[in-house]
């Protein structure tokens, strides 16, 4: 006679250790949804960089010439911010030989920017590759400032023809600054971004004539463009402080 075995209790203990481990497993996919969800980052940045500026004023030939700058930057989300922005450099332009004009202009600038990158538009959730990283790095921005320009060379440079030369040596104007630029972050092991590679292009539209340190008369030359320059720059910035949380 064959004896019966009563499995109950083994199942009974099998079916208890099945459900704590899928109980464990849920508790783990839920942590790591709940880490995907949330995005931890710096609120505050300091920066600096080089680049190329063009001045576009009342001469027709434009030059290349260095300029260099400085930031400190405060982040609402990781791809809203507001900041403040110093710039030293020249400013040059006209030829002497062909329109009988030029100038050279040991600039300043300062401005207050806000910036907004396309991250703040896009789905919440994304693949997380290297375009995707890129594109929502992409950004647009606008402020106020102004420009102290401090005109070094200048031909005529005598205020003898009241048409061509009424500009002052050393006067300020406000600008309104146009930013579209790259932010790459470098993230550290723990998946902040500590350092930020800054790519710039930025136009800068002044409020007056003194950028090139001509003001020509208008009831002899037309003039009815503003002055303008731009700068195009690579920098990088520092993230450090406070650490924000940014629900993605």
């Amino acid at each position: 006679m064959k004896r019966m075995y009563d499995l109950s209790p083994l199942r009974t203990k099998l079916t208890i250790e099945l459900l704590k481990r899928i109980y464990i497993l849920l508790l783990c996919a839920l942590a790591g949804l709940q880490a995907k969800a949330q995005s931890n980052y710096y609120k505050m940045s300091l920066g600096a960089g080089a680049g190329a500026a063009v001045a576009f004023g009342d001469l027709r030939k434009q030059v290349i010439t260095p300029a260099v700058y400085g930031a400190a930057d405060f982040y609402f989300t990781p791809y809203v911010s507001v900041g403040l922005e110093g710039q030293v450099g020249k400013l040059k332009g006209g030829d002497t030989s062909l329109y009988n004009k030029n100038f050279s202009n040991s600039y300043k600038a300062g401005n207050l920017n806000v910036r907004v990158a396309a991250g703040a538009f896009m789905k919440k959730r994304y693949v997380p590759n290297t375009f995707n990283t890129l594109v929502r790095g992409i950004y647009v921005g606008t402020g106020i400032g102004l420009l102290r320009n401090d005109i070094k060379e200048r031909y005529p440079t005598l205020n003898a023809d009241p048409r061509i030369n009424q500009g002052k040596r050393k006067s300020w104007d406000a600008l309104v600054p146009v930013n579209v630029g790259l932010n790459v972050g470098l993230k550290e092991k723990n998946g902040y971004e500590r350092f930020v590679i800054n790519l710039n292009f930025q136009s800068n539209f002044t409020f007056g004539e003194g950028m090139d340190g001509f003001d020509d008369n208008p009831l002899f030359i037309p003039n009815s463009n503003s002055d303008i320059y731009t700068l195009t720059s690579v920098g990088i910035k520092y993230k450090f402080g406070r650490v924000g949380y940014y629900k993605r």
